[in-house]
């Protein structure tokens, strides 16, 4: 198998789930920590977290193989596809797509000339040179793209973004996509959850997986059970607080029965 295969492309072709968590605690030892747990990838947010190229490139470092490191660039900019990839991470999850326009510009940003625009100085991503012609080879068709879907315009234009070359995967953004809608981080309401559906419609029309947050078990079996793969377990941040919380609440519920 080659390095540069990515393994979360040719688990979702097969039509099976792929787990992974968000990364938003910028240390290289938590990306090394929860890689070691069996995860199918991990995403390294750059959207959202305080996460800037040098520490994504050292966080990516950090990921043990067999699992996916990918990023979560801030914006659908050229630029920032381009030296993110270049650090060695094997897709970008892009944020806030829209329309036909900016998936184009999301897929385009992510491959070499002639199917994209994207600038040639992989650096890392190449082994540092040392396996520059493979990685050149392959690049186009291993890195993954992603688009989300976060937005009610996005999700009546789903068939239009969905329908772009290049366009490997999609992730409905329940949070943004809640808002947007009038209902502010209430994504588990039926008008939000039926917009998610719509789109895994379209997804599965056009045989494009999609995923989505899952927090919590039901989530994951409402996802699977409309036909998303790409499942986000929860984040690193939220699980350090969940259980810490959790494990005080434990302790104090001891004390009062004491």
């Amino acid at each position: 198998m080659s390095v540069f295969e990515n393994r979360v492309k040719r688990i979702l072709r097969e039509g099976k789930p792929a787990f992974g968590l968000l990364l938003g605690i910028p240390h290289p030892e938590v990306a090394e920590m929860l890689s070691l747990l069996g995860y199918d990838w991990l995403i390294i947010d750059m959207e959202h977290a305080p996460i800037d190229l040098e520490r994504l490139e050292l966080m990516a470092m950090a990921i043990r193989s067999p699992v996916v490191p990918l990023a979560r660039v801030p914006s659908n900019d050229p630029i920032y596809v381009k030296r993110v990839l270049d650090t060695g991470v094997m897709g970008v999850m892009i944020p806030h797509v829209d329309d036909r326009e900016a998936a184009i510009l999301a897929a385009r940003s992510a491959r070499y000339p002639p199917r994209g625009i994207r600038g040639v100085g992989p650096r890392r991503a190449a082994r540092y040179g040392l396996a520059r012609r493979e990685y050149l080879e392959k690049a186009d068709y291993e890195v993954m793209v992603i688009v989300q879907i976060e937005s009610w315009e996005a999700v009546k234009n789903a068939d239009e973004i969905l329908t772009v070359d290049g366009v490997d995967a999609y992730f409905v953004g329940p949070a943004d996509l809640s808002t947007s809608m009038g209902f502010r981080g209430d994504w588990r309401r039926p008008e939000v959850l039926e917009a998610i559906e719509r789109v895994a419609e379209v997804g599965r029309a056009h045989g494009v997986p999609g995923g989505t947050y899952c927090p919590n078990p039901g989530d994951v079996r409402w996802a699977l059970g409309i036909g998303l793969r790409m499942l986000a377990l929860g984040s690193d941040y939220r699980f350090l607080v969940n259980c810490a919380k959790l494990r005080l609440e434990e302790a104090r519920r001891m004390i009062k029965c004491a």
